[in-house]
């Protein structure tokens, strides 16, 4: 009898408009609940007086501006912002004007007062106005990881920098492992060649780990389920105990926004693959969707979890739409469908525009080797393998404009997009759209 590798049945997670009903209801109930108790935490926030705040540092980076002075005279000043979260997740900014040196993933007691905001800025972030941080003892649990990193990767600020910036390899790997903030030349960088979708821990990376780990164990699984267990189904166990592994970084990563939507969208790919329902479904995405955001609703305002979304998405129009053909050529095709669809999305947020982001096609392609193959040098203490190569990627300059999407195209493009899901029509338009949009780009650039 052959053997299937899937159910013969192909039903959806959620069928039908009362099924819908109440999994929404019960969605909804769950976001209120969650929606409520970041309220109560706004309204302990007093904009009248001072107060204490602990809080971690997400990101440190200086920043300049003029100041004249009253004989006419210009100043410039130069400031450290400090992006700060708090133990219920809840963002803060401040400023510093002392040469202060880097605390990033340090623990601080700010003592200053908010400026007034509404609860919907408190959602995104709020402005604290600090009239002393001081420096706690306590130490983030990832600090040892960043430091068996950084000893593999010389810290010596580049010469085509200022000194106060840090071009440390080791800041970029531990972005790639780890989530942490990309300081601000590889931010730079990332974003002129549009790499940060790849540098951006996501769906993307745990589709690399989980491939790499099921290549792993498969041979020993296979070896074993010949001998003890002929009836176990591999892509079950092994999906099962690759799960387990995946969550397992998710912890480590502190329910980074992207990674936490991914890890969800396959905890209920495999549900419903053991199941033998319908993976690639548009149903399954907006239940996930709807289930992040009902649990943490601050992720509804994040950009990195709505691009994350809107990958995902438009790679779900592809893999319905466009014909089949060869794997390398479908490949191809896929990355330059995603690369053009999501590019009126992406320049709402970030304004960078190049031709040379066009590398982050092949570049991706290679990333599925680099990533896993860094991952293990870095256990071996071999992680400065390419430090060379990328620090003279760094001192790269492409040539660039700046251009931000307007409101009305982007709610244009996104219902264009949603109509996609129902008509083969729509999506071939939206196509046209969105290389339109290149095109338009593509002009301004030259």
């Amino acid at each position: 009898m052959k053997k299937l590798k899937t159910s013969p049945y192909d039903i959806f997670l959620i069928d039908g408009y009362k099924e819908w009903l109440v999994v929404g209801g019960i969605l909804l109930l769950v976001f209120v609940a969650n929606l409520g108790l970041k309220y109560s935490q706004f309204l302990q926030l007093d904009f009248a007086k001072p107060q204490d705040i602990t809080a971690q540092v997400l990101l440190q980076y200086p920043k300049t501006k003029e100041k004249t002075l009253k004989n006419g005279n210009k100043k410039t000043e130069t400031y450290f912002v400090l992006k700060l979260i708090d133990s219920n997740a809840n963002v803060f900014y401040t400023i510093s004007k002392e040469d202060i040196k880097d605390i990033t993933n340090r623990y601080v007691r700010v003592y200053g007062q908010f400026k007034e905001c509404s609860f919907l800025e408190f959602m995104k972030s709020c402005y604290v106005n600090a009239y002393r941080i001081a420096l706690l003892h306590k130490r983030d649990y990832r600090d040892k990881i960043r430091e068996f990193i950084d000893s593999q990767h010389s810290s010596t600020p580049n010469e085509a920098f200022s000194s106060s910036d840090e071009v440390s390899v080791g800041n970029l790997y531990r972005a790639l492992f780890i989530a942490d903030p990309l300081a601000k030349s590889w931010r730079e960088l990332s974003n002129k060649l549009g790499l940060a979708h790849i540098i951006a821990i996501s769906g993307f990376h745990l589709g690399i780990l989980s491939g790499f780990f099921y290549f792993l164990f498969a041979p020993i699984y296979r070896y074993f389920q010949k001998r003890y267990f002929p009836y176990r189904n591999e892509a079950y166990d092994l999906g099962a105990v690759i799960l387990c592994l995946m969550f397992g970084y998710l912890l480590l990563l502190d329910f980074q926004p992207s990674f936490f939507r991914s890890f969800v969208m396959a905890g209920v790919a495999f549900l419903v693959y053991y199941s033998g329902m319908r993976i690639l479904s548009f149903a399954s995405l907006l239940f996930v969707c709807l289930f992040c955001v009902a649990i943490s609703p601050s992720l509804a305002f994040n950009i990195g979890f709505i691009l994350s979304v809107a990958g995902v998405f438009y790679i779900f129009l592809f893999l319905k739409y466009f014909p089949k053909m060869h794997f390398i050529l479908y490949a191809i095709c896929l990355s330059l469908a995603i690369f053009f669809n999501i590019s009126p999305i992406v320049h709402y947020f970030f304004p960078y525009f190049s031709l040379y982001q066009f590398v982050s096609i092949p570049v991706g392609f290679v990333f599925v080797i680099f990533f896993p193959l860094s991952l293990g040098l870095h256990f071996f203490g071999l992680g400065g393998l390419f430090d060379d190569f990328l620090l003279h990627a760094l001192t790269l300059k492409p040539p660039f404009i700046s251009y931000i999407t307007p409101m009305w195209f982007v709610l244009f493009y996104v219902g264009l997009s949603l109509g996609a899901v129902y008509s083969k029509g729509a999506y071939w338009l939206l196509n046209v759209c969105s290389l339109g949009f290149f095109i338009f780009l593509l002009l301004k650039y030259l």
